[in-house]
Order: structure tokens, then C-alpha cells, then sequence
């Protein structure tokens, strides 16, 4: 059992995909995601989000930039690629350089945050991204 397996859902809550290599750092955010309404996932790697993806059908993932098994940018743009419209994509991540920012921009994020991410905050840009996650 997980702290995503205690956090309730309510029924109909906009799909969120979670991509976090940290399995702490994914349970917490998804846990959060899912007290605020929204059935979250996670995945830990590239190619498993990839699954998840044709799996659950989100309408926005939230990605970290630091994956163990790909490029996280190659990951925004291939999720986006395969999805219709493309999915909505906000970064959370610890790396604050200019030109990380920019590559993920470049890749197709509506959003860059930093570590730790306030949960008002991206609650709120969910919302603002996916007008359907209300």
C-alpha cells in the first residue's frame, strides 16, 4: 500500500499522469492531485509513461526533467505526438537554468514550475490549462 492508495477520489475527476522518477516525490503528488479532485497516475520512467498514456487517456501530465531512461523534452514531445489534441504538459522540477526551461518550452510545456511546487498553484494552472479538469 502506497500514500496514493489511502488519498480519496471522487468520481469524474480529470485524468492527470504524474511522470516523477522519485517514487516519494510521485506518491505525494499524486496523492495531492487526487484530495483535489482529480484521478491521478504515476509513472516513474519514460517508456512507462508512454503506456500510461494510451492506458489512461489523460488530459494533462506533469513531468519532472530528470528521467532514468530518456530525454525528458523527447518524452513531452513524443506524449504530445501521440495524443489528439496534444496533451497538456506542465514541468515540475528542481532545475531553474534558463536554458532547460526554454527546451522544455521548445518541446511543447504550458508551464514550468519549480521544486516544490505549491499545490494552489498548480491546482490552479491545471484548471487554467484544461478549461475540462473544472
Amino acid at each position: 500500500m502506497t500514500a496514493t492508495d489511502l488519498a480519496p477520489r471522487r468520481l469524474g475527476g480529470g485524468r492527470i499522469l504524474v511522470v516523477e522518477r522519485g517514487e516519494e516525490s510521485a506518491a505525494c503528488l499524486t496523492a495531492m492531485l487526487r484530495l483535489n479532485g482529480f484521478d491521478a497516475r504515476s509513472a516513474q520512467t519514460g517508456a512507462e509513461a508512454l503506456q500510461l498514456l494510451d492506458e489512461h487517456e489523460p488530459l494533462a501530465v506533469i513531468i519532472d526533467l530528470d528521467l532514468p531512461d530518456m530525454d525528458s523534452c523527447d518524452a513531452i514531445r513524443r506524449m504530445r505526438s501521440r495524443t489528439n489534441p496534444p496533451v497538456s504538459t506542465i514541468v515540475v522540477t528542481a532545475y531553474n537554468d534558463p536554458a532547460r526551461r526554454l527546451a522544455a518550452r521548445d518541446a511543447g510545456a504550458a508551464a514550468y514550475l519549480l521544486k516544490p511546487a505549491r499545490p494552489a498553484e498548480l491546482v490552479k494552472l491545471l484548471h487554467e490549462i484544461d478549461p475540462i479538469l473544472d
